[in-house]
């Protein structure tokens, strides 16, 4: 049966066809309900203006994105008192996400005539709380997490180019609030970037001043599709669903010339012209998004020494070898070479984006590969930053410790394979890693990481379901639920926080309600390391037996049988997913190769 979704689904990935796309997608809605596998989510769409025009094509991102929305819209102007009344439309709908669009039309308070920088900082600090005070009712009510939009700057400019100066100049004083929320608001209230993107498309084509006197309309038509593009990126981010390997052709990609024909000295790359430094700015960009967490990979036709030399020996680059993950550089498709990839990093071919300069190429892959997102670049390599981040593929909330360190992780990974490609024998090899881990409650400390896991994976995954930080604290918070993250460290350095397990005491049985692992570390016995930690702890609190669900997703096959493999017995498979249930008077410790960091087995 063809999928009604598909072509909507591929041409709402452009944000700029999404105002024209929204009515299409809502007739398809009320008839088939969301695309398969969409992530349920109650969400609402609220704020000072109407909101009427946004939010069909604010659907459609979302749906684009993988996310299937329960929206709630209140009327345009009474989002404070829908956010503090206990028996308000919103607090019964309890939205996991609300999305809060404001103007400067909407704020309550500015600063006087003759205010002070620090005057008009106390009134700043004001604003905010008029904004996030309410925010926090009903976080503390539902665990609701916000999407708040920065405030767009204004056309008039009643002070001239002396108004960066003025503390009460308006702008200024925009700008000043726009920073305050960066800087001040809670981790439960992230930001979408509109006074950005009003600067990027030009304030005079986001905001008309008519529309906003005869409809109150936030924004254009024009700047309709991107703000709901942006938005959906934002909430998808909120719940990890992002992408994460940056693929990259090489020639007309990342230097000027095919380096098969010219060499390293003929192509462009660097200070001298034009295109060569907007080349060598391609890669500055590119090494930013490694540097914060994004995987980077090759897929090039080429002879894979040429395909190197440049990152080797040439005195302009700014990628060096040891940047990418993955590297295919033959004369294979290069839909093959994805494949491979994906397969090489333990990755899904949706979590891929391909870069690439020719359309040939471009629409090989797309054929082969449809769950790949493709960028193809535009003539002009000045303007390749701009092509990529118009996806906005890799948006977060928030960057970890362990986003940081994720290539150097991936290189260890990779070391250790290289490691079991010698050694024949499986528990010699994973004896030879002297792996240790160490296993914390939930805490402060690793909330952003563990929430960021738990949306992020997928093959390791028995339940997949995605859980907001709010929602992972209140997990944690619970003196009911067991939550156990699991660090893991190896003879070849530090791999950071690999796995997840949230339960709760059900009775005399504690139930597996979440449990993930890193496909960094996929294979080596972590898994009967966690699960003789767990049997300890629940007969620590006097529990008679263990149980837990496997909820088939498409996308975790790799553990649909690890319950049984773990000593679990298969209860019964209904329409919520397959139970297994462990008696723990019978439960024996299983063998494995991990030590405690203390040095010490658990159950040894």
């Amino acid at each position: 049966m063809t999928d009604p979704w598909k072509s909507v689904l591929r041409e709402a990935g452009d944000r700029d066809r999404l105002v024209r796309l929204s009515r299409r997608s809502r007739r398809l809605l009320e008839k088939h309900g969301p695309p398969a596998g969409s992530v349920d989510l109650p969400i609402a769409l609220m704020g000072g203006p109407t909101l009427d025009l946004l939010a069909p094509p604010f659907e459609l991102a979302l749906l684009q994105r993988g996310i299937g929305p329960r929206m709630q819209r209140p009327a345009f102007g009474i989002w404070q008192q829908e956010l503090l009344d206990p028996d308000s439309e919103t607090t019964h709908f309890a939205p996991r996400i609300v999305v809060l669009i404001l103007t400067p039309a909407d704020i309550p308070e500015w600063p006087s005539a003759n205010a002070s920088a620090e005057e008009a900082e106390e009134v700043a600090d004001r604003v905010l709380q008029w904004l996030a005070g309410p925010c926090a009712v009903l976080h503390l009510r539902c665990g609701t997490e916000f999407v708040v939009a920065t405030f767009p700057g204004i056309a008039e400019r009643a002070h001239g180019s002396l108004g960066a100066r003025l503390p009460n100049d308006r702008n200024n004083f925009l700008r000043r609030l726009n920073l305050r929320m960066g800087d001040r608001f809670p981790d439960f209230i992230h930001l979408f970037d509109a006074a950005q993107l009003a600067t990027e498309m030009g304030t005079r084509k986001f905001f008309e001043p008519r529309l906003w006197f005869e409809a109150k309309l936030p924004v254009t038509q024009a700047a309709t599709g991107p703000v709901a593009f942006g938005l959906a990126a934002v909430v998808g981010a909120i719940l990890g669903i992002n992408r994460k390997c940056l693929v990259l052709d090489l020639d007309g990609t990342l230097w000027g010339e095919v380096i098969g024909d010219v060499g390293l000295e003929g192509i462009e790359l660097g200070e001298g012209t034009p295109r060569g430094e907007a080349f060598k700015a391609f890669q500055q960009h590119l090494k930013t998004l490694h540097d914060r967490g994004v995987l980077l990979a090759v897929c090039s036709k080429n002879d894979e020494a040429n395909a190197r030399l440049p990152f080797e020996s040439h005195p302009e680059t700014v990628l060096r070898m040891d940047d990418f993950s993955a590297f295919r550089a033959n004369w294979k498709p290069k839909s093959e070479n994805l494949r491979a990839i994906a397969q090489e990093l333990d990755l899904s071919p949706a979590a891929l984006v391909f870069v690439d300069d020719n359309p040939a190429e471009c629409e090989q892959v797309r054929q082969a590969l449809p769950e790949v997102a493709i960028v193809q670049l535009p003539e002009d390599p000045a303007i390749y930053p701009r092509a990529l981040d118009a996806g906005c593929w890799f948006e977060t909330v928030r960057i970890t410790d362990e986003d940081r360190k994720r290539n150097e992780q991936y290189r260890l990974r990779t070391m250790s394979q290289q490691v079991s490609e010698q050694v024949v024998d499986l528990s010699d090899f994973l004896a030879s890693l002297e792996m240790r881990a160490k296993v914390e409650c939930i805490d402060e400390t690793n909330l952003a990481r563990t929430t960021q896991l738990i949306n992020k994976t997928n093959q390791f995954n028995l339940t997949t379901r995605r859980l907001t930080q709010s929602e992972v604290q209140r997990i944690s918070d619970d003196p009911s639920h067991v939550s156990l993250a699991v660090r893991l460290a190896d003879r070849f350095g530090d791999h950071g926080l690999i796995s997840v397990l949230t339960s709760h005491v059900d009775g005399r049985a504690l139930v597996i309600d979440d449990w993930l692992m890193s496909c960094r570390v996929l294979k080596r016995g972590v898994e009967r390391f966690l699960r003789n930690e767990l049997v300890a702890r629940a007969r620590g609190r006097g529990l008679e037996q263990i149980r837990g669900v496997f909820i088939p997703t498409g996308r975790n096959e790799l553990v649909r049988d690890l319950y049984a493999e773990l000593g679990f017995e298969r209860v019964e498979e209904g329409p919520e997913g397959i139970e297994y249930r462990l008696e723990l008077r019978s439960a024996e410790p299983l063998e494995h190769f991990v030590s405690c960091a203390s040095g010490e087995d658990v159950e040894a």
